[in-house]
């Protein structure tokens, strides 16, 4: 992507909109014609735009941009795409939907105004008057909605719109469009400086998917049409039907209540959706209003006849890189889960869920990271965005999640896990290696872990803007929030010796002893606890993590066997400290019996809880990943990909499959373990170092433990 000054880029361009870009909830048509006469268009045309709040563009009928304009916060970004091959001999036309919401939700906050900008230097197009602007009617005041993410319901009526129909056509001509309202020469003071836009254009169906659909009908609501979509994902509804006129349609997917989270387990949350309100005749509708769910779902008279229903499919521009093959199929069911899991949170950030929220938490996107990282390589630039926009967003002494949303907000149990040996930072560390992060930002970091004030008892829990330790239930919030301390000055402090900066090397070292001291002061024969004898295995597991078990090892595998109050958010951490603990028996049984109902469900992404309440697509609940490939496939990555430790352990698999694309390249590992002996073949196409790293109490073999480090190309071996 090209980067240019900013008194370049959109310099002969106008911020536009209809009238002063004052009223919320604006929906825009803009259209721009221009010709070739009888000369051959160019080969590229780049094209630059920007928009508050969204926009999707069409160039002589053909779909270019879907859901553009990237959501903002301090930064604002612009989008960058090649039009050329749309282009025709003749006459031409570039047309932009353009939405502004005027509000703000946790995944998105909107400008003082809405704005279109545009320019494509290659055919001299820049956007001004020259631009034609109608804004639809149609849009009537929409129903509220209590989800947590910007933007409406639709409420659309079609007897409104006037005639539009066929402006995507260079011919079309209408009196309802007037020239485009110029606001203000960029840069102005509302958006500021544009920046490029960091992440990849969504992808989307070129054109609206027509698809098959289950017909009931109901006394009272009508007729129902459902469309079981392929996988859960994120789509835009689209139909042909028609109607006596004033007919109301309601289009909203399986997904469309969720219920409330951890504490708030009675409410229900209703994502946007959209009513349609039919004219005479025939009514084409796309919806432009982005949904989630496994299934699309058109309520209407029965008065009204469809003649075609269907989507576009929209996501972020990534395809998983990362293969898993075993014939335990519990594994397989949760591996795919766990993978579209993640798919569907990403977009302008890593969300939390695409169904009540959208919104980046630091604890959330500190999980669903590495999964990203080993199930969507491609899709990396988006962990280092959630870092940007962490460190742009917040105050110096905070670190805030909820942004670039309209709620930032500070909880330091998430601002600790994302600072330690298994968060955020740490996972950016392994997976891209980029350590300029940290030289720029090592004391701002240390700074932060310094607001925990140190006392007798470890450190005191800081209660910040809100207080969260997973779900609520028998927490043992103290240990919790010590042990992670531990971890992060522990992270923070190899950082610090990585970039050569000791200023807080002492001030660590005091610091985690102590925290370790208190945290062994904790033990009462059979656990660690501060809550009258009840054990949490979320404290429990995360304090083996820190490497501070020591001789009670044994007792707190046998209490991470009994204990389960964790839910997903933390169950990694159970699973990840049994595996440490030498019982990797014991993690293999107590994942498979905590996702037993997730891998029986017809539900084809994982949820916030195990017991099914909450949303149903929860990033977190991808560490499902994570467990699969670094502790069952025995895969563990570090220092941007350059280390790579490969040690099977048959108490889960005894034959895989494992295709891993990496910073530094492909891995391929298989595993086959059978009565007579053991094959394994590690095939390297990176430039890491690969170690294989054989432990006999893991192989099942008497065989000394050896380390081996592997070349280039397939290593085989045989035990």
């Amino acid at each position: 992507m090209n980067i240019e000054e900013p008194n370049v880029i959109f310099g002969k361009s106008k911020w536009i909109w209809a009238d002063d870009g004052m009223k919320t909830d604006s929906h825009i048509i803009l259209r721009r014609t221009f010709s070739f006469g009888t000369e051959r268009p160019p080969l590229h045309a780049v094209c630059r735009a920007a928009c508050d709040s969204h926009y999707y563009l069409f160039v002589n009928g053909n779909a270019v941009v879907w859901h553009g304009a990237l959501n903002r916060g301090k930064n604002v970004y612009y989008d960058e795409f090649d039009i050329g091959k749309f282009l025709i001999k003749g006459d031409n036309v570039i047309v932009a939907y353009c939405e502004y919401f005027g509000n703000s939700g946790r995944d998105v906050v909107s400008g003082d105004r809405a704005g279109f900008i545009f320019e494509c230097n290659d055919l001299e197009i820049y956007s001004d008057r020259s631009f034609a602007v109608y804004e639809n009617p149609a849009y009537k005041k929409p129903r509220p909605s209590n989800c947590f993410y910007a933007g409406y319901n639709i409420e659309y009526d079609a007897s409104l719109e006037g005639q539009i129909q066929n402006l995507l056509d260079p011919a079309f001509n209408s009196s309802l469009f007037v020239p485009a309202s110029e606001l203000d020469a960029y840069p102005d003071a509302v958006n500021g400086v544009l920046l490029p836009r960091p992440l990849p254009l969504e992808r989307f169906s070129a054109q609206p998917v027509i698809s098959k659909y289950k017909k009931t009908t109901d006394q009272f609501s009508g007729d129902t049409y459902v469309i079981t979509l392929p996988r859960t994902m994120h789509v835009t509804p689209y139909m042909e039907v028609t109607g006596n006129g004033q007919e109301k349609i309601t289009i909203k997917t399986d997904r469309t209540d969720c219920g409330g989270s951890f504490g708030d387990e009675q409410s229900v949350y209703k994502a946007h959706s959209i009513e349609y309100i039919t004219k005479p005749t025939v009514n084409i509708f796309e919806g432009l209003l982005p949904m989630v769910g496994q299934s699309l779902i058109f309520t209407m008279p029965k008065t009204v006849k469809v003649l075609k229903l269907g989507y576009r499919a929209l996501g972020y521009n990534t395809d998983p890189t990362c293969e898993f093959v075993t014939s335990d199929k519990r594994l397989m069911t949760l591996f795919g889960k766990a993978e579209n899991t993640v798919y569907n949170c990403l977009g302008s950030t890593v969300m939390d869920t695409p169904e009540r929220e959208r919104s980046m938490w630091l604890g959330d996107a500190s999980v669903t990271s590495e999964a990203l990282y080993v199930a969507f390589a491609d899709a990396a630039p988006l962990v280092k965005k959630v870092i940007d926009d962490v460190l742009e967003n917040s105050e110096d002494d905070r670190l805030f999640g909820g942004v670039p949303g309209g709620v930032p907000a500070e909880i330091p149990a998430h601002g600790l896990l994302a600072l330690g040996e298994y968060g955020l930072f740490a996972h950016y560390r392994d997976f891209a290696g980029d350590m300029s992060v940290f030289r720029d930002s090592f004391v701002r970091l240390g700074d932060y872990l310094m607001t925990w004030e140190m006392t007798e008892h470890g450190v005191a829990p800081r209660g910040g803007d809100r207080s969260w330790y997973d779900n609520l239930y028998n927490a043992d919030e103290r240990l919790i929030e010590n042990a992670l301390y531990y971890s992060a000055c522990k992270f923070m402090k190899s950082i610090g010796l990585a970039i050569g900066n000791n200023e807080f090397e002492e001030t660590f070292d005091d610091r985690m002893e102590n925290v370790a001291e208190y945290i062994e002061s904790t033990w009462d024969g059979l656990g660690y606890t501060t809550v009258d004898g009840r054990y949490d295995d979320r404290a429990n597991a995360l304090i083996a993590l820190c490497g501070l078990a020591g001789e009670h090892g044994s007792a707190v595998a046998r209490l991470l066997s009994a204990v389960q109050t964790a839910s997903p958010y933390f169950e990694w951490a159970v699973i990840e400290a049994l595996h440490m603990l030498g019982r990797s028996d014991l993690a293999y049984n107590r994942f498979v019996s905590r996702y037993a109902l997730a891998a029986e469900s017809d539900v084809d992404t994982l949820g916030e809880d195990f017991n099914g309440y909450g949303s149903k697509c929860q990033g977190y609940a991808a560490a499902v990943i994570n467990e699969i490939v670094k502790l069952f496939c025995g895969v563990s990555v570090k220092n941007g990909g350059t280390e790579i430790t490969v040690t099977p352990d048959f108490h889960a698999l005894h034959d895989l499959k494992l295709s891993l694309k990496l910073a530094s390249g492909e891995l391929d590992v298989r595993y086959k373990h059978g009565d007579a002996r053991v094959d394994i073949i590690i095939e390297n196409r990176t430039t890491a170092t690969v170690t294989l790293v054989v432990e006999p109490d893991r192989i099942g073999r008497n065989v000394e433990k050896r380390s081996i480090k592997l070349g280039k190309g397939k290593n085989k071996f045989a035990i």
